[in-house]
């Protein structure tokens, strides 16, 4: 959701209560934000400034960022005009989304001056400023730029100060109500109401345009061609409302995040609660908009790790993968090939019994068969050979080919249960919901040697994956659910913690996850439990977009695991097979069993 005029607002609000604190440090963790300590009122505080092209804000946090060994330039400046200065004043351009933060500081030598901070949130073209008060001269910025970028201004060390265009249309919160309805009549009446709003406006961003039409009752309305004098009425009734909530500062900040989704993942945020937004979107309260705003971010960063890790496991997955693949391939060819081994026997036998009709020097030599004399054996020779070398010969490559079919085929099922185990791997890894799920399987992963061994994070990656829980589900008849997360914790459920009664599920020949129904006392299991398991246990596997997947179960007492066999891994018999379609269902909390 765009950092809109309201959510400035908002978030100046917030920042009121650091009017007269002491800066005291200054970070700059990336080319487009700037961190700021201050000291008031016997706490600390954190102000956050980001003219990021896509994320631009102004918040307080209680978060530290990383930063860079060596500071930026820009960082560089701040600290010699602003540490130890005291924040003034902090107030936004009226209709814009330009702050300013005036201090008082002093000069090299101790000669009281005042600078100001100006953040311009304005999408691609956001900046930071710093500029000297009383000339209103550019000390300098966090993106420079001359005419030859924009022909409006330079932001320039040394250039006096100008501020972004303004709009030509009209300022929403500025708006006289007898010109609502000259605007929006002589605009395009094609438009649906909420693009009608910002195309003869400025100010409105598309989340609050659409928020006022929703609340005057128009979002129903695919274009303004039957706008009229009510509908016009109710329009200027909720922008008036709109003004009074933003001139008293009477905010609700709001995290917007689809129902039931896991992980949680915020959608966005909005200093007010939303009516124009989908049924299934549930709208989390906050006590200030700065700490929506933490939440929000906080969220998607971990998000962001959660991802590139991901990622990262996949392609290591993925390459191992490809090399079983190839191995598996070329050892099947190879079996194939040693599948000769009988014909390199039959024309070892077949030299030795006719000896005499071979001459010396033949290259080749066609013989009767045993079992068809009628029909003849063409066999090659070596003409330096005699028959019974020859015969030798063929014995020894006869011999040699059934060694080697032995070898390859031990090999190939080594490799194919190699394979087998790298894939549900893949299937845990696509299960993985967080950052602790995603350290079980690299865990996992380091232990079978896909990923370096991390040595200073073992003990604490262990500890994580030792003590996640398994997912939580109930059937809609009542009998609880359990689902393993990873390899070691299927294991684990199905070892260890299942009952020897209890139901194993899993889907058959398919990597997934381990499934345990388990048996409540004085109650048979039902058809639709088994069925509701089968289809949880369909989805959590790699098979959840197929129509129909067969899954397997049978009590925990007849699931084994072989000893040396890996994790994830085991063995079951006198099961059943149902033939379902994949569904997740609503888990319950994550508790130990």
């Amino acid at each position: 959701m765009p950092f809109d005029n309201i959510c400035l607002a908002a978030a100046v609000k917030d920042c009121q209560t650091l009017i007269g604190a002491k800066l005291t440090k200054i970070y700059q963790p990336d080319k487009y934000t700037v961190l700021l300590r201050l000291y008031g009122e016997g706490k600390q505080h954190r102000l956050l400034l980001c003219a990021n092209p896509q994320d631009g804000r102004l918040q307080t946090t209680q978060f530290n960022a990383e930063n860079p060994a060596k500071p930026p330039l820009f960082c560089m400046v701040l600290r010699k005009h602003l540490e130890n200065a005291r924040l003034l004043k902090l107030q936004q351009t009226p209709g814009e989304r330009i702050v300013r933060l005036d201090f008082a500081a002093h000069d090299e030598i101790g000669t009281p001056t005042a600078r100001t901070l100006v953040l311009e949130i304005m999408g691609k073209h956001s900046n930071l400023l710093l500029l000297d008060t009383p000339s209103g001269q550019i000390i300098d910025a966090a993106r420079r730029y001359s005419h030859n970028v924009s022909r409006h201004r330079e932001v320039l060390p040394g250039v006096t100060y100008l501020a972004p265009p303004a709009s030509e249309r009209p300022d929403w919160q500025r708006l006289e109500p007898e010109k609502l309805a000259e605007l929006l009549l002589n605009g395009n009446l094609s438009l649906p109401p909420a693009r009608l709003l910002q195309s003869t406006m400025a100010g409105l961003s598309s989340q609050l345009a659409a928020e006022i039409c929703c609340r005057a009752g128009l979002q129903e309305l695919n274009n303004c061609e039957q706008l009229g004098e009510y509908e016009i009425n109710r329009l200027d009734q909720q922008l008036q409302k709109m003004r009074q909530i933003l001139a008293e500062g009477r905010f609700q900040p709001v995290l917007l995040r689809q129902t039931n989704s896991r992980p949680a993942a915020y959608l966005g945020f909005y200093p007010l609660p939303l009516l124009a937004v989908e049924s299934n979107i549930e709208q989390q309260e906050f006590t200030d908009f700065s700490s929506a705003l933490d939440c929000f971010y906080q969220s998607r960063l971990l998000q962001q790790s959660f991802n590139a890790e991901q990622h990262q496991l996949a392609k290591l997955l993925n390459k191992e993968e490809q090399r079983l693949h190839k191995k598996i391939k070329l050892q099947t060819a190879d079996l194939q090939a040693a599948g000769n081994a009988e014909q390199y026997k039959n024309a070892g036998e077949l030299l030795t019994a006719y000896l005499h009709l071979v001459q010396p020097g033949q290259k080749q030599v066609e013989l009767p068969s045993f079992y068809d004399p009628e029909q003849l054996t063409c066999i090659k020779l070596r003409p330096e050979l005699s028959a019974a070398e020859n015969a030798k010969r063929y014995f020894h490559r006869y011999n040699k080919a059934k060694n080697a079919e032995k070898q390859i085929t031990r090999q190939l099922e080594l490799n194919r249960a190699e394979y087998d185990y790298v894939q549900s791997l893949q299937a845990a890894l696509a299960e993985a919901e967080d950052l602790t799920d995603l350290q079980a399987v690299s865990q996992e992963m380091q232990t079978a040697g896909y990923q370096k061994r991390h040595p200073t994070n073992q003990k604490q990656n262990k500890l994580n994956a030792g003590s996640l829980p398994p997912r939580r589900y109930q059937t809609s008849d009542g009998f609880t659910l359990l689902l393993g997360r990873n390899n070691r914790q299927n294991d684990r459920l199905s070892t260890k913690m299942a009952a020897p009664d209890d139901i194993w599920l899993h889907t058959q020949k398919i990597p997934g996850s381990h499934v345990i129904l388990k048996r409540e006392a004085g109650r048979d299991f039902t058809e639709t439990a088994l069925r509701e398991a089968a289809a949880l246990a369909a989805y959590h596997s790699q098979a959840r977009q197929a129509d129909k997947v067969p899954v397997d179960y049978t009590e925990v007492h007849n699931v084994k695991k072989p000893n040396g066999a890996r994790p994830g891994m085991v063995i079951y018999f006198e099961q059943q097979t149902l033939y379902v379609q994949p569904r997740e269902l609503t888990p319950c909390e994550d508790t130990e069993d």
